[in-house]
């Protein structure tokens, strides 16, 4: 009983510490990340991050009155702190085939996708492009809108096997290697998505 009732306290600083554990990527910036848990010397456990904001986003009209988000992200821009890291994700990512990640949405009706921004938190659906190959892909998205802008922000969690990929290791494994999967985060802002109005809650068509 006691040697329960001690564990309420530790239990109560884990909670107030992940309620404050900062973001990874901040409100109002216009980037993406990646996060990947490691285990070093089969023992010690280290988390990578790395952060990319040289990101161009947009808003493709299509026939019929539909229309997708499309991001990318130059795979060259990745920055992890470890520049030998950041070199074996150029060849993790086929940046030799392909120079960008790009995210294409499913295509939706402006009146869709303004029904899923009011929602608040949605899923939606698309494929991530990298190198020549195309893998499906659900994000897990937050929507907010001020009067001056929107924000979308969100993650996704994968595995490396889902983009035929294997978890990087070092010395065969006894050095370092990561866990099979891994986080796709993203902060994007409406000033900086070409076309961004077109769908946005709130904004009137150009028609109107």
């Amino acid at each position: 009983m006691l040697s329960s009732l001690a564990l309420v306290p530790a239990l109560f600083l884990v909670s107030a510490f992940a309620a404050t554990e900062p973001r990874l990527i901040e409100a109002g910036s216009h980037c993406v990340a990646y996060k990947v848990q490691k285990t070093m010397f089969l023992i010690k456990s280290d988390t990578v991050v790395g952060r990319n904001c040289e990101v161009s986003a947009q808003v493709l009209p299509e026939i019929g009155g539909l229309y997708r988000i499309e991001v990318n992200v130059p795979v060259r821009s990745f920055n992890s702190g470890d520049p030998d890291r950041d070199k074996d994700v150029l060849k993790l990512l086929h940046a030799q085939d392909r120079a960008d990640l790009t995210f294409r949405s499913g295509a939706f009706s402006r009146e869709q996708w303004r029904q899923l921004f009011a929602k608040k938190d949605f899923q939606l659906e698309g494929r991530l492009y990298i190198g020549n190959e195309a893998y499906p892909v659900t994000l897990n998205v937050e929507y907010n809108d001020r009067d001056a802008l929107a924000e979308v922000r969100g993650e996704a969690t994968v595995k490396f096997t889902d983009f035929a990929m294997k978890p990087p290791r070092v010395g065969g494994g006894l050095v370092a290697k990561s866990k099979p999967e891994f986080q796709l985060l993203f902060n994007l802002v409406s000033n900086r998505i070409l076309g961004a109005d077109s769908i946005r809650l709130g904004m009137k068509d150009s028609k109107q």
